[in-house]
C-alpha cells in the first residue's frame, strides 16, 4: 500500500508540529505537559483511520486503530478495571471502550488473518489488508516495547516514551511514509518500525554531539591545558558575569577541604544546580576566587535529538537496514 500523498503530508506535518513544540518545552522548562501529547494524539488517531476508513482497509484494521490508541493511553492512565466500573469517570469509560474496539480488532484480526503464509508476508505478496493488519499489530508491540523500556528504566523519560509511542501512532509502519530520498536500505528484507529507526537517528545525533561540542571549544580556546579535555567534551566555558539563574547547568563550583576554598570541575552538575542552576552566593563566591568564567553544560533533552531525528527518518529510513539486506 503506498503512502497516500495527502495524508502523508498531513500525517508528517502533524508530528513535525508536535515534536518541535514539545522539544522547545523540554528544552526551555525540563517538562512537556501530558496535555500536549493527548492534544495532538487526536489528529494523529483521526488521519490513520480516515486512511483506513478511505482505503475500505476492513474492519478489523479500522479497530486496530483503536488498539494503538488504547495502548498509547496507558501512558497517561491505568486500564479501567471492569469491577469498579459504577466508580468510572467519562474519561474511563472512553479509554474502555477504546479498549474493546482494540480488542475486536485483534481478535477478528486473529481469526480472519491466521493462516497468513509468512514468507508471503515479509516478501510482500500478501494482499494489502492482511499486510496491514500484521503491520499494525507491530506498531502494537513498539508501543508495548517502550512502555516496558521505560517501566524498567531503560529509558529514563517518560516524555522521550509518549513521544515514541505518538510517532508510533502517526507511522504505525513504513506504508503511512513517503519513499526515502535516499535509502539506506532498498533491497532490505526487513526494517525495524519507523518509531524504532527514529530512536536509533536520535542516539546517532546524540553521539555526534560530543565531538562537535570538543571541537567547537578548541576553536574558541577553551581548551588551555590537559585537564580541560575533561570537561570540554559535554560542556562550554561561558563568563561568570553571564550565567543566568536556571538557565544551564553549572559544572564548576566552589568547595571547602581542609578549610580552604578550590575550585572542582564536575563532569555530572550536582543536584543543586540541576534544580536551581547558579545562585548569586555561587556568584560571589567564584568572583571572590578570581574565576572569570566557568564549564557549563546546556540542557539538551532527549527529546530535542527525536524531533532532530525526523529528518534522517524521512530522508533515509531505517538506519540498520543495510544490514538485511
Amino acid at each position: 500500500m503506498p503512502a497516500d500523498p495527502l495524508f502523508s503530508t498531513l500525517r508528517i506535518s502533524t508530528i513535525v508540529l508536535c515534536m518541535v513544540t514539545a522539544a522547545r518545552s523540554d528544552y526551555e522548562t525540563l517538562h512537556v505537559r501530558d496535555s500536549h501529547w493527548v492534544k495532538w494524539a487526536v489528529p494523529a488517531s483521526l488521519l490513520l483511520a480516515s486512511e483506513l476508513v478511505t482505503n475500505n482497509s476492513g474492519l478489523e484494521n479500522i479497530f486496530m486503530v483503536a488498539a494503538l490508541v488504547s495502548a498509547f493511553s496507558i501512558c497517561f492512565v491505568k486500564p479501567p478495571d471492569p469491577r469498579k466500573a459504577r466508580e468510572w469517570s467519562r474519561i474511563d469509560a472512553s479509554v474502555f471502550s477504546l479498549f474493546i474496539m482494540g480488542a475486536l480488532g485483534l481478535v477478528g484480526g486473529a481469526l480472519s488473518y491466521s493462516d497468513t503464509n509468512f514468507v508471503d508476508l515479509v516478501l510482500g505478496d500478501e494482499s494489502t489488508e492482511v499486510t496491514l493488519w500484521w503491520s499494525l499489530l507491530g506498531a502494537l508491540l513498539t508501543i508495548a516495547f517502550f512502555l516496558s523500556a521505560w517501566a524498567v528504566g531503560l529509558i529514563q523519560g517518560g516524555a522521550d516514551v509518549k513521544a515514541l509511542a505518538l510517532v508510533t501512532l502517526v507511522f504505525p509502519s513504513w506504508a503511512f511514509i513517503p519513499d526515502q530520498m535516499y535509502p539506506l536500505g532498498e533491497e532490505a528484507i526487513f526494517r525495524v518500525p519507523p518509531a524504532m529507526a527514529m530512536f536509533l537517528w536520535a542516539g546517532a545525533v546524540f553521539l555526534i554531539a560530543p565531538p562537535v561540542i570538543l571541537l567547537r571549544n578548541a576553536y574558541l580556546g577553551n581548551i588551555g591545558e590537559i585537564s580541560d579535555l575533561k570537561m570540554a567534551w559535554h560542556a562550554t566555558k561561558k563568563p561568570v558575569s553571564e550565567l543566568e539563574e536556571g538557565k544551564s547547568w553549572v559544572l564548576t563550583e566552589v568547595s571547602e577541604k581542609d578549610g580552604k576554598e578550590r575550585v572542582v570541575n564536575r563532569i555530572l552538575p550536582s543536584k543543586q544546580s540541576i534544580s536551581q542552576g547558579i545562585t548569586p552566593n555561587q556568584k560571589e563566591r567564584l568572583n571572590s576566587l578570581g574565576i572569570e568564567s566557568v564549564w557549563v553544560a546546556s540542557k539538551h533533552p532527549f527529546l530535542v535529538y527525536l524531533f532532530l531525528a525526523i529528518f534522517p527518518l524521512l530522508l533515509f529510513g531505517d538506519p540498520i537496514a543495510p544490514f538485511f539486506r
